[in-house]
Formats: C-alpha cells, sequence, structure tokens
C-alpha cells in the first residue's frame, strides 16, 4: 500500500513542504529542502530551530539516497538542496550523488537568473538524470506534472506534482489556495491526499484587511477542495504566525478532513519559525551565535527539544504561542 511521509513543514519547525510517497515500485520525493528564515524581526534563528532544522535535514537526507524520482516544484530555497546552503539550509553536496534517481525539476525558461545556477550546480553533479519539464503537463514514471501556476500571489512560477496508486497524492507547493487553475485540477484528478501550502498572511500582519480578504478566498477554495479530496493538508507559509494556524484550527473544527502537516503526521504542532521571539526571550542567545561554537550549541539543545515535544505531546492544550510560552517556562524552572 502507498504511503505518504511529511518531511518538513512549518508545522514541524522548519520552513518547507517536503513530503516522501512509496508507491508500491516507486518512492519518489517531492520538494527535499528546508531552511529557516535567516532573519526574522531582526533574529537570526535561535538554536532550538537550529536543531530541528538539522534532524529535518538528515531526515531528508536519508530519504533522498533512497528516492528513485526526486522532484523539485520549483527551485526556492526551501524546497531544494542548495550549492550555497548556509548553515540552516539542506546541502547539496552533503547528499548521495550515487544511485539510479531521477531528478524532475521546472525548465530553465521560467527561472530567474539565480534559480538558473542553482539548476545548473544541481546539473554539473547529476547530468543525464536530470529532466527538466517545460510543457503543461508531462509524465515521467510516476510521476505526472502540471504547470506552471503562480506562486501564490507572485507571477513566479510553481508546478503541481501528482502521484497515482491505490493512495493518490496531489502536492500543491506553493499556490497558497489562492490558484484557480488549481482548484480545477483537483476537481479533474481527485486525489485521496491534498498537500498544499496555505496563503502567506504573515506578510501582511500591518494590513489586516488584506489578510482577511486572503483567507476568505483561501477558506472558498479550500471547501470546493475538499468536495474533490478525501484529505487536506494545509501547512507552510499559513503557518508562519499564530494567526495561520488558529484559522486551520477553526476550518478543521468543521471539517475533519483538513489537518496541518504535524496533525497528518500524529504529531502537534511545533511552529518555531512563529515563535521565534518567545525562543529568544525563554532562552537568550546571542544574535550571531551560529558564527561560532554551532555544533556545541546545537548538542546543548538538543536535551530541551527532547523535554519540550514530551512536554507538547502530553499538554492537552491546543498548540498556540502562549501554550508554548508556558510549556517552554515550565521545563525551564525545572533546571
Amino acid at each position: 500500500m502507498a504511503k505518504i511521509h511529511i518531511l518538513g513543514a512549518e508545522s514541524l519547525g522548519v520552513r518547507g513542504l517536503s513530503c516522501y510517497v512509496e508507491n508500491g515500485d516507486h518512492k519518489i520525493l517531492i520538494d527535499p529542502g528546508v531552511a529557516l528564515g535567516y532573519t526574522r524581526w531582526g533574529l537570526h534563528p535561535h538554536p532550538l530551530q537550529a536543531v530541528v532544522g538539522y534532524i529535518v535535514r538528515s531526515k531528508i537526507a536519508r530519504f533522498w539516497r533512497d528516492a528513485d524520482y526526486v522532484v523539485f516544484t520549483h527551485m526556492h530555497g526551501d524546497h531544494i538542496p542548495l550549492y550555497n546552503a548556509n548553515p540552516f539550509q539542506l546541502d547539496l553536496y552533503m547528499l548521495d550523488q550515487h544511485g539510479g534517481k531521477k531528478i524532475i525539476a521546472p525548465s530553465p525558461h521560467i527561472l530567474s537568473t539565480k534559480e538558473k545556477i542553482r539548476l545548473e550546480k544541481i546539473r554539473e553533479i547529476y547530468h543525464e538524470k536530470l529532466i527538466t519539464v517545460d510543457w503543461r503537463a508531462a509524465e515521467i514514471g510516476p510521476v505526472k506534472v502540471y504547470g506552471p501556476y503562480p506562486h501564490g500571489l507572485s507571477r513566479s512560477g510553481v508546478y503541481a506534482v501528482y502521484v497515482d496508486s491505490d493512495l493518490s497524492v496531489l502536492h500543491l507547493s506553493d499556490t497558497g489556495l489562492l490558484v484557480e487553475d488549481v482548484i480545477s485540477l483537483v476537481r479533474d484528478l481527485r486525489p485521496d491526499i491534498v498537500v498544499t501550502d496555505g496563503p502567506p498572511i504573515y506578510r501582511y500582519m500591518h494590513d489586516k484587511g488584506m489578510a482577511n480578504d486572503l483567507l476568505v478566498k483561501a477558506r472558498q477554495n479550500l471547501e470546493r477542495m475538499i468536495g474533490y479530496a478525501d484529505k487536506v493538508i494545509v501547512d507552510h507559509h499559513i503557518n508562519r504566525c499564530d494567526e495561520g494556524y488558529q484559522w486551520i484550527n477553526g476550518v478543521s473544527r468543521e471539517y475533519c478532513c483538513i489537518m496541518t502537516a504535524a496533525e497528518y503526521m500524529g504529531e502537534k504542532p511545533l511552529m518555531l519559525e512563529s515563535w521565534r521571539r518567545t525562543l529568544y526571550r525563554l532562552l537568550p542567545e546571542d544574535n550571531y551565535w551560529f558564527r561560532e561554537n554551532y555544533r556545541e550549541t546545537i548538542e546543548k539543545y538538543r536535551v530541551i527539544l527532547r523535554e519540550l515535544i514530551t512536554s507538547i505531546r502530553n499538554d492537552t492544550k491546543q498548540s498556540n504561542e502562549a501554550s508554548f510560552s508556558l510549556l517552554l517556562s515550565k521545563i525551564l524552572a525545572k533546571k
């Protein structure tokens, strides 16, 4: 039976929407990237975030080694391994470069100059194993690729990925529940599971009217989408602020088929990207801590992360920044 694993997403503590689909005879890795916002509110990623990022990068690297097909929906740094990765991104040169995998990527025709360089660095390693897609729909082995579609509110292109089996999966990446053509694609394919981005309302906290308009449109499209799919996993940009998760939580109370990536994987949301200021307030560190003693600092925070995850799993309250702050304060008070 086919299986889907969500490897990295905002509700799992990092930026990305990385998935691994086991489809009978094939294993497909979609958007194998991970990142942490290099600066947010003037703060670099906290060491506790970096621990989670390291764990997710290691997990993606293991699945990369075993994958028969790797698919990039677009060439942003939280969706692909990078030749010039910062300490919080997935390093292209740290991955297993052997094996028979095929790598499917967007055509250079739709890429920016920076993205073309990223593509060429991947081509330098994988040569003829790299396949670029530049037509409306393509089928490569068990993978069907559609698009490109608008990247949420921008014009840059992003592909949809469909894997059909006894459990069919449609990965919509960064379309944000804002693209009409994507809803039509869900209607036509009628997948068992949709993995989709939600609108980036964290960018519009200064403009509540704009944020609300995006959520209204996203809800309309989401309600249409669940008429064509059994489950819809909503994550990524929407979970970069507490307001986004509260919106998903409210919708999921009405429709049990809607959930975050963490909830699909049987975990409670751990939205550290959204909670970065609380991390620095309760666990103060120099803003440039990662320039020296990176490994030693990471090891120190592994213990705190284990205790925090255990506490979150046992907590009956809804996950949000206030409950997270209380749990973390209790852990620190015991030390």
